[in-house]
């Protein structure tokens, strides 16, 4: 991926996630979020299999910690900012999000990739893998509520 893809990959993840809540909420009207991001959704396979892409792909950018470089536009990805910014939407926004960047390129990511990736996000940020992977279905994605809080 260039260097202007990656820059342009960065920019769409750090768009206002808003958008892509309004174009799911109207892609997925019927569906009705049954758990949530603290349940164990992803397999500890995919965030590896999403490591190995995202230190290719992803880290020049985004920093090796997930960190990101807010001075060259490129937001975290593993901090709190990242959890308020995405709380009360869907894994199918997330994974729909990134499936879709960068914007000189949409589609470049495949949806599996753009799934480990997220499993991988997910693990930074501390949510628990289970043992059944995350579905690349953008209707059982869209059953999964990304909530900032881990629930009591």
């Amino acid at each position: 991926m260039s260097r202007s893809s990656l820059v342009l990959a960065a920019i769409a993840l750090s768009a206002s996630p808003a958008l892509a809540q309004n174009n799911a909420s109207r892609a997925n009207s019927t569906v009705l979020t049954t758990t949530n991001i603290w349940t164990g959704i992803y397999t500890d396979g995919q965030a590896a299999q999403g490591h190995r892409f995202y230190a290719a792909a992803c880290s020049e950018c985004h920093g090796e910690q997930l960190e990101g470089d807010p001075d060259q536009g490129f937001p975290a990805l593993a901090a709190p900012g990242f959890m308020v910014e995405w709380d009360g939407q869907t894994m199918a926004d997330l994974v729909r999000h990134m499936h879709t960047s960068p914007h000189d390129n949409p589609g470049d990511m495949d949806r599996v990739t753009a799934v480990a990736l997220a499993a991988f996000i997910l693990n930074r940020n501390g949510a628990p893998s289970g043992k059944t992977p995350l579905s690349t279905d953008a209707n059982e994605e869209a059953k999964i509520l990304f909530t900032e809080d881990k629930p009591k």
